[in-house]
């Protein structure tokens, strides 16, 4: 069964979207697939959320619907030939609108709950509030599903730094965050922010939020905060930008009148910041003894309140435990348990692992498979090939065979790579590379709420939704999951499918996407992470905090009989070469490389040839410097055994299976030195250099010339170390223990 969402709107700041991006999260979960669905989205968002019209649910699917007053999509539902369900925020605040446009839209809110409720199968409040009025309309099969932020979200280290630098002052602040709409009562902010200014001159007033400029209602509210001293409305703010507001305020004032749950109180409280809210509607729910709560508008009142939390430190942090202790009970885990219950209906019970007789059946999941080049690639082709004689293995993966376009060029279906089944599933969409580079710099630069991470995944790639579907149907089938390389959408949204039984090998290096707080759904919800060496768990370690437990696996090398003539007569080179195979990128440090070797060869006649092997998009060639394209297996091990070095440009490894390579062939490397798992390769072996700008490249290239015996015994001991049976029997182990848990 899958699950999908169907929203009014999924647009940046918009509360209902981030609701449906957040129970996607507890869908993926609780094992279930599903897309989003939405009538109006953002431009750019179509690689995330779907087109409304295009939803085609399956007999058995659910489609969840966020249910918007007054949007048509209430009647598509019905007609929609599936199971049906509610997702509930609003209530219908209709006197706040009596005269204007939409009050008759509000008016008939709860006459369109109550046609719709002999239709649904599951109605879901945010509140307990919500769903009593989903009750009172008839609703049966009612659940309540609280919604939640995630805290680490909200810390001091994803504010903004320019704009905390701009609202930093020892003044006393208030802030309101939400529409300036007329249930928002944003005019009473304003006379509470009267009073405090009597009592403070200097106190300010910030409003976050967005507003329409034309409207009676805004209108009004800016004549009365040009009346006061110190009012400033920011419109909608990014993400980092909201965080430093939280982190710079005094107190966050709600006067909302008409709330169903109220998700900017539980982000002040991650931000530690004092919540004093009015207590109507949903309002004392969900602050459920945290904050502040009144239940009269006596504005002198509350504006002594404010100044003595602004100027007591001691009241500040009893207000601050008791909204610890709130947030600690709206948790992801408890909302996802939440959700579970409604799911589990009695025609609908939890799935269960099918088991059956002979040897365990396993899935590796990854984002390319078979005649592709690759670290992650050729890791998980020699661990599906080893472990295929303890278990039934079986590869999923995509029909694209080049990593930057995802395009489809594998049949998809059934068939078998070194005798070991293999499903490829095609991708949806071929991704642009300057449109997401232009995405990646305006994400990398600060820090983001979950819409947008998800969104940079979807872009990201690979788009394979019947992979995904695949793996929440085809779940019970299998004991257990082996996922590759923790960055793409295969794992990120894979993952937590079936994180229980699921080994990640991340192969994670010190990269922008690894600051994404969506990437701890991989590290701190898989069974375990197989990290390829010290450097790589200790970057994982530093990251996630409540990283799953970690093992230090890496790959096997083996020593292929190599003929370093034989190369040399094949390409005819004749004087000693520095060689690099793998992916002729930028992200791998191809052209700063290219550049140095060709700024030492005008600087020595008599240095040494750069021979490249790889595929490429345009030829690299020049005097110096010999691009060979794509080689087989057997040339790469000759090139490698007569080689003065394995130079290996790139600053992210996590392991580099180049270098093992090297080693197993008595070859010393020449490692950039920006890399730490390229160093620690570097100290532990013995058998090379490492190198940071031109000078101790071409230093590193004449100590391995001057140290290469030394040095080519050390790299054969060191890659002895790297045997198979080694690794394997790490692999073995965990998947068996993977395999009791269920029996």
């Amino acid at each position: 069964m899958a699950v999908h969402q169907l929203v009014p709107s999924l647009l940046p700041g918009d509360a209902m979207g981030q609701a449906a991006i957040h129970f996607q999260l507890l869908l993926r979960r609780l094992g279930h697939f599903g897309e989003l669905y939405a009538e109006e989205l953002a431009p750019g968002f179509s690689s995330l959320v779907k087109p409304a019209r295009e939803l085609r649910p399956a007999k058995d699917d659910l489609v969840l619907y966020h249910h918007g007053i007054s949007s048509p999509l209430s009647g598509a539902l019905l007609h929609l030939r599936c199971r049906r369900g509610i997702i509930y925020h609003n209530i219908t605040p209709a006197r706040f609108y009596e005269g204007t446009p939409l009050w008759e839209s509000l008016m008939s809110g709860r006459a369109q709950l109550t046609a719709m409720a002999p239709f649904m199968d599951l109605s879901i409040g945010v509140s307990r509030f919500n769903s009593e009025e989903l009750r009172s309309t008839g609703h049966r099969n009612v659940h309540t599903v609280p919604l939640f932020v995630e805290p680490r979200r909200f810390g001091a280290d994803r504010a903004d730094p320019r704009m905390l630098a701009k609202l930093s002052d020892p003044a006393p602040a208030l802030l309101c965050v939400g529409r300036v709409v007329p249930h928002k009562r944003v005019e009473d902010v304003l006379s509470l922010h009267a009073e405090l200014l009597r009592l403070r001159p200097t106190a300010r007033l910030w409003i976050v939020g967005s507003y329409a400029p034309g409207n009676a209602y805004v209108r009004k509210v800016f004549r009365l905060a040009k009346r006061l001293a110190n009012v400033e409305f920011f419109g909608r703010m990014s993400h980092a930008q909201l965080v430093a507001a939280y982190r710079a305020a005094s107190i966050l004032i709600s006067m909302s009148e008409h709330e169903g749950f109220g998700l900017p109180l539980l982000e002040a409280m991650a931000s530690e910041l004092p919540v004093l809210a009015y207590a109507a509607a949903a309002v004392p729910e969900t602050l459920g003894g945290g904050g502040i709560g009144f239940t009269e508008k006596r504005y002198a009142l509350l504006a002594e309140l404010v100044d003595e939390l602004h100027r007591n430190p001691k009241l500040r942090e009893a207000v601050h435990r008791t909204q610890t202790r709130r947030l600690s009970q709206l948790s992801a885990d408890a909302a996802a348990r939440r959700l579970e219950q409604a799911l589990a209906t009695p025609d609908r019970p939890r799935k269960t692992l099918r088991r059956r007789a002979g040897k365990p059946r396993v899935a590796i999941v990854v984002q390319r498979f078979g005649e592709v080049i690759g670290g992650a690639e050729a890791h998980a082709r020699s661990i599906a090939r080893r472990l295929s004689r303890d278990f039934q293995i079986t590869v999923l993966t995509t029909c694209a065979k080049d990593h930057l376009t995802w395009t489809n060029e594998f049949a998809p279906g059934k068939t078998r790579i070194d005798g070991i089944p293999v499903i490829r599933f095609p991708t949806e969409r071929a991704r642009t590379m300057r449109s997401f580079n232009r995405l990646s710099r305006q994400l990398f630069q600060r820090s983001n709420d979950r819409l947008h991470e998800e969104h940079w995944v979807a872009e990201q790639g690979p788009a394979a939704p019947a992979l995904l579907e695949y793996l929440s149907t085809e779940a019970k089938n299998y004991e257990g999951f082996i996922f590759f390389t923790y960055l793409y959408s295969t794992t990120v949204w894979g993952c937590p499918l079936v994180a229980d039984r699921a080994i990640v090998v991340p192969t994670a290096h010190d990269e922008a996407p690894l600051r994404f707080d969506l990437y701890t759904d991989v590290f701190e919800h898989a069974r375990v992470l197989f990290c390829n060496t010290p450097e790589e768990a200790q970057l994982v370690r530093r990251r996630f905090a409540k990283h799953a437990p970690i093992r230090v696996v890496g790959v096997g090398v083996d020593r292929a009989t190599a003929d370093p003539a034989r190369f040399r007569r094949k390409y005819g080179i004749d004087r000693p070469y520095l060689m690099y195979v793998g992916r002729m990128e930028a992200g791998k440090g191809i052209p700063e490389l290219v550049k140095a070797h060709r700024r030492l060869l005008r600087a020595e006649k008599e240095a040494p040839l750069l021979v490249l092997a790889g595929s490429s998009a345009a030829k690299i060639e020049g005097p110096g410097v010999r691009y060979l394209g794509v080689i087989s297996d057997g040339d790469k091990a000759d090139g490698l055994a007569g080689a003065l070095a394995a130079v290996i440009p790139s600053r992210y490894e996590s392991l580099s299976l180049l270098a093992l390579e090297a080693f197993a062939q008595r070859t010393p490397i020449l490692a950039n030195a920006e890399s730490d798992v390229l160093c620690g390769q570097v100290t532990r072996s013995g058998a090379g250099a490492s190198y940071e700008d031109f000078e101790s490249y071409q230093g590193g290239i004449r100590k391995i010339a001057a140290e290469r015996g030394p040095m080519a015994r050390r790299a054969l001991s060191y890659a002895r170390q790297h045997t198979w049976p080694r690794v394997i029997s790490a692999y073995r182990q965990e998947m068996r223990k993977i395999v009791e848990d269920q029996r």
